[in-house]
């Protein structure tokens, strides 16, 4: 009797590492790719222009000091006529926030324009 138990505890647990295997490799990750996963697909020909409501970049300083770090730029662009102008100071990010405005340059009111 008590060999019996033990030959049905073995097929089970055959029984259960086989099932475990299974479900294994179907959940394995697959470290094959093709050569069109390596280059995004992003339509390079249409350009994607900023809300009023997006930001076009942002100015990254250096809290206490306020010394810009570097700017870090939209993906959308200002469209013709606007410029990324200086919006306002977001204090969580330690960031001055850049959006697309007229461009009043002409007229002799400057407002820090990025140029990218």
């Amino acid at each position: 009797m008590e060999s019996r138990l033990r030959a049905c505890a073995v097929i089970l647990a055959g029984v259960f590492v086989a099932c475990l295997l299974a479900s294994t490799e179907s959940a394995a990750v697959r470290s094959s790719r093709s050569v069109g996963d390596a280059s995004p697909s992003v339509n390079l020909s249409r350009v994607k222009f900023c809300r009023s409501s997006t930001p076009c970049g942002w100015a990254v300083y250096v809290p206490f000091t306020r010394r810009v770090d570097y700017f870090m730029k939209n993906t959308c662009e200002c469209p013709e006529g606007k410029a990324c102008l200086r919006s306002h100071d977001d204090l969580s990010v330690s960031a001055y926030v850049y959006r697309c405005h007229i461009d009043t340059s002409d007229q002799g009111e400057v407002d820090e324009p990025h140029v990218s």
